[in-house]
């Protein structure tokens, strides 16, 4: 080492666009896996104020089946709709929207559940901003993203 040089530090939380198994996300906010809140598709961690989704794009395999409809309108835009039981108005609608100030919503994402017959790992898409909703139950919310899609992972992902 250079005289005076220091190590870099690791970076603090995920980084865009890495891939990252479902046990590997809860630290990266502060908080501890378990197999019952983790294997939702949102996770709501009060004392790091962020809202998780964890979006599984090919659903085929999935008991929720196919009809939810999440995808990337564009490279900076993903649509994606909130399970039926989702309300505007409830506290998970209110962190959704901004409305309850200080959140964060963070989007993961990957192709399908498997992965070389293995549970597959999750893509950061990063922190996102609501950019508008529409519908009641579900609810089809539109979020901009802060980095585009890499260009190597859009055929994967469809984007449009």
């Amino acid at each position: 080492e250079a005289p005076g040089s220091r190590p870099t530090p690791p970076s603090l939380g995920p980084q865009i666009w890495d891939e990252y198994t479902r046990e590997q996300i809860p630290a990266l906010f502060g908080a501890v896996f378990n197999t019952g809140s983790w294997n939702s598709g949102i996770v709501v961690i009060r004392e790091a104020k962020a809202m998780i989704l964890l979006v599984t794009m090919d659903k085929s395999s999935m008991s929720v089946g196919d009809h939810y409809a999440d995808e990337f309108a564009s490279s900076t835009r993903f649509v994606w709709q909130t399970q039926t039981s989702t309300r505007r108005a409830s506290s998970r609608g209110k962190i959704i929207s901004g409305e309850e100030l200080g959140w964060g919503v963070h989007l993961f994402v990957r192709k399908s559940k498997l992965r070389d017959g293995r549970a597959a790992p999750f893509r950061y898409a990063g922190p996102v901003r609501f950019a508008g909703w529409e519908g009641k139950a579900p609810i089809t919310v539109q979020w901009d993203l802060a980095k585009p899609v890499p260009v190597a992972l859009q055929n994967l992902f469809g984007v449009k």
